[in-house]
């Protein structure tokens, strides 16, 4: 058993073991350690206890929604009392960076509902996000349709919400929204809360276009990275990430699991396990991404025990862990280039990738060495790339001389 008072301190240190200000964790400690540590004394209790967390979150989140205290104290307010509770259960913290902030506000019982139906799977982080964004757009859809639990739940709300979805998604995102309802209306289904998992509804087919993706071209990568100011810790950390994209085809997942240990500086490689294949891809490493990573790391990285190469640029100084930030960098550095960057233009970081792709294709390289660079087994997953080579595709153009246009003869009359 841990004694609050004592397991108040060890969040303070473990505050400041991560880089936070001593400002941050007084405010931490004042504002929101004390207030659950004198919620224990005034109940007697010496030790952790769970139920009067409990009872202290039901607090915050009814002096919230009355407008008693900010959202953002609140948060606060929220946030020791987890960190509290993950130490006592663990006798760890687990940091990272802080993570875009849901657009979608779910009340208690679709919170807590949704907080089971993630934790009863073992999956891959970025699987976890895509059923966490579906889940919680779903429940504010059917709070936003005054449907505040499940109670009386019918194939009516699923045949809504696709439709809500359809109306201003692209096809393949309506697909993509279809197959994690189907996940979460079996588990709700498994766990007695619906009375039908409707199966056969959601497994009906939705055609999806293919839609050719531009690259970033060599013009336009030199724009970009002409914006960021190098002489920064934040400037050394998004060119090197940048370039590493760029030169390498690197998805923006796999470099922000890159290791310190995932480059050989001997033999001049890097070496990963591919999040998406979970296979090993061994890359050279170029003088140019070398210099830049070398940069980084020397002169701009925060000091941490931490393995992973990029971290945050201010406390916590954790690992990157979400892609978005990625690409917000990206997306920043093009919008101060003036490239213009529209929704679901594929102008995003991933295109950076297909870049090196296409160039790759121009330069005469193989298919089968194009596939192998980025991490495939199988030279026609290089095809895409193919087809955004537009010089070579002319000369694969037919020749249509001799062939008259419709409605007219050979001889150049109008046919009858």
């Amino acid at each position: 058993m841990n004694e609050i008072n004592e397991l108040a301190r060890r969040v303070t240190r473990e505050m400041e073991a991560v880089g936070y200000s001593p400002i941050t964790i007084w405010r931490m400690y004042a504002d929101a350690l004390i207030p659950l540590v004198r919620q224990h004394e005034a109940q007697g209790k010496k030790y952790f206890n769970m139920d009067i967390v409990a009872e202290y979150r039901r607090r915050i989140y009814e002096r919230r929604k009355k407008g008693t205290i900010s959202r953002k104290h609140g948060d606060k307010m929220l946030d020791a009392a987890n960190k509290l509770a993950r130490l006592n259960d663990t006798g760890k913290l687990e940091w990272s960076c802080p993570s875009r902030i849901s657009k979608y506000k779910l009340n208690e019982y679709y919170e807590n509902l949704l907080g089971k139906y993630i934790s009863s799977f073992d999956i891959h982080p970025n699987t976890r996000d895509d059923m966490v964004w579906v889940a919680r757009k779903f429940f504010a859809w059917l709070i936003e349709n005054k449907r505040d639990t499940l109670e009386n739940f019918s194939a009516d709300e699923i045949q809504g919400f696709i439709i809500h979805c359809a109306g201003y998604m692209q096809s393949s995102s309506v697909h993509n929204v279809q197959l994690y309802m189907r996940k979460l209306c079996s588990y709700l289904f498994e766990n007695g809360l619906i009375s039908n998992a409707y199966t056969a509804l959601l497994s009906m087919k939705i055609s999806r276009e293919s839609k050719l993706y531009p690259a970033t071209s060599q013009d336009e990568l030199a724009l970009i990275l002409a914006q960021i100011d190098r002489s920064t810790p934040r400037g050394k950390r998004n060119y090197a990430i940048i370039l590493l994209g760029a030169v390498t085809g690197l998805r923006a997942v796999d470099i922000i699991r890159l290791k310190l240990s995932s480059i050989d500086w001997q033999k001049g490689d890097i070496k990963i396990v591919q999040s998406k294949t979970e296979k090993t891809l061994t890359l050279p490493l170029t003088a140019d991404v070398g210099e830049s990573i070398k940069e980084y790391i020397l002169y701009a990285r925060p000091a941490s025990t931490a393995e992973n190469i990029f971290l945050c640029t201010h406390a916590p100084y954790v690992p990157v862990t979400a892609t978005d930030s990625i690409r917000d960098v990206y997306n920043n550095y093009r919008q101060k280039a003036g490239l213009p960057k529209e929704a679901f233009d594929g102008k995003s970081f991933h295109s950076l990738r297909r870049g090196l792709g296409k160039n790759m294709v121009t330069a005469g390289v193989p298919g089968e060495t194009v596939a192998q660079v980025f991490g495939s087994e199988k030279p026609k997953s290089a095809k895409k790339y193919f087809a955004l080579d537009s010089e070579h595709l002319k000369e694969c153009a037919l020749d249509f001389s001799g062939i008259p246009p419709a409605g007219v003869t050979a001889k150049g009359g109008a046919s009858q």
